[in-house]
């Protein structure tokens, strides 16, 4: 049986992009991704990274210093007890300056060639695979191979010399790497069935072993653990996250009440955080007290007090540091 994969953009997908990436020591993982990256490994799909490296051709770094980055990448998700199957990479661009490398390359997105190398190499199923990435290029590459795709926003800045796609839409469009692993685990879930023949008795659906159940489980909960926003359509507006449907992978019932509960009560605390603060109605008390103290003096002055002038001119210039310094503390 062919394997099923998630190819994956790297910058911006998984590590943070500084731009032509060429120091090892610059590579820093995104938020989530070694959840997203064990998440898919216990649902049964490979990880490969399909990456442009027009860096290469420009001449800003080499292929040895690419394997010492992708190395440092493999390093950091390792400690993490994530890891990748296989990372492809496209060191060729048409507007290069390092002979050898200057021209067009069928592997490099938007074309398909990464992908279906490794399709070939790997025997992935293409038509049960996923392309994520952040820009039009990676959707793209991803439609041409026959992949389901979904683009993570915000997205980068189109690379120079190159035009961008906006045309091209995705099946689906999320906020990170984490989002998408939830959307690909909820979707690979829904396989249709054949309604039996007339007169057939139902076939049941194939069992499971508990190792794969208990993987699916694990995989699941992580990932409804990290909270992440709900997946929207291409073309469709934004609507209030629903209940997800039950699934094999999926937790039960019961702990998705639980966690829709302390996310709602969580809600509410910060509110009330934010809307009462000690420090704010302090402030506001010693404020009214000075303005108070401020009338009582030019009140003393226009008698000719002038000693209760001072003393309550004295008692407002107080009165207003403290409120000064509750205001900050609020801060």
């Amino acid at each position: 049986m062919a394997n099923k994969a998630v190819f994956l953009d790297r910058d911006h997908t998984l590590i943070e992009d500084p731009g032509y990436l060429s120091d090892p020591s610059a590579v820093k993982l995104l938020p989530g991704v070694d959840l997203a990256l064990k998440s898919l490994m216990a649902g049964g799909f490979k990880t490969v990274v399909v990456t442009n490296q027009a860096g290469i051709a420009r001449g800003l770094l080499t292929e040895e210093t690419l394997s010492q980055i992708h190395a440092e990448l493999g390093r950091q998700l390792a400690e993490k007890g994530a890891q990748l199957d296989a990372i492809y990479y496209c060191p060729y661009h048409p507007e290069g300056v390092v002979e050898g490398y200057s021209m067009e390359s069928d592997l490099r997105k938007p074309r398909p060639g990464m992908l279906l190398k490794a399709a070939q190499e790997m025997d992935i199923d293409l038509a049960a695979s996923w392309m994520v990435g952040d820009s039009a290029r990676d959707i793209e590459a991803g439609q041409r191979a026959g992949c389901r795709t979904i683009r993570l926003r915000p997205g980068a800045s189109p690379v120079p010399g190159e035009v961008s796609q906006e045309d091209v839409q995705a099946d689906f469009t999320v906020r990170n790497l984490v989002d998408a692993a939830r959307l690909i685990l909820r979707e690979s879930s829904r396989v249709p069935i054949a309604p039996p023949a007339v007169g057939a008795a139902p076939v049941p659906p194939p069992p499971q072993a508990p190792a794969e159940v208990e993987a699916e489980k694990i995989a699941a909960e992580e990932l409804y653990a990290a909270e992440p926003a709900p997946p929207m359509e291409v073309g469709k507006e934004q609507e209030p996250a629903a209940a997800p449907p039950p699934s094999a992978i999926q937790p039960s019932a019961a702990e998705q009440t639980r966690a829709e509960i302390l996310r709602y009560v969580r809600q509410i605390a910060q509110t009330r955080e934010d809307e009462f603060n000690v420090s704010k109605v302090l402030a506001g008390i010693a404020q009214v007290m000075a303005l108070l103290g401020l009338l009582l003096a030019l009140w003393r002055l226009a008698t000719d007090q002038m000693d209760q002038a001072t003393f309550w001119a004295l008692i407002a210039t107080m009165l207003q540091v403290m409120a000064l310094t509750f205001y900050m503390m609020k801060r």
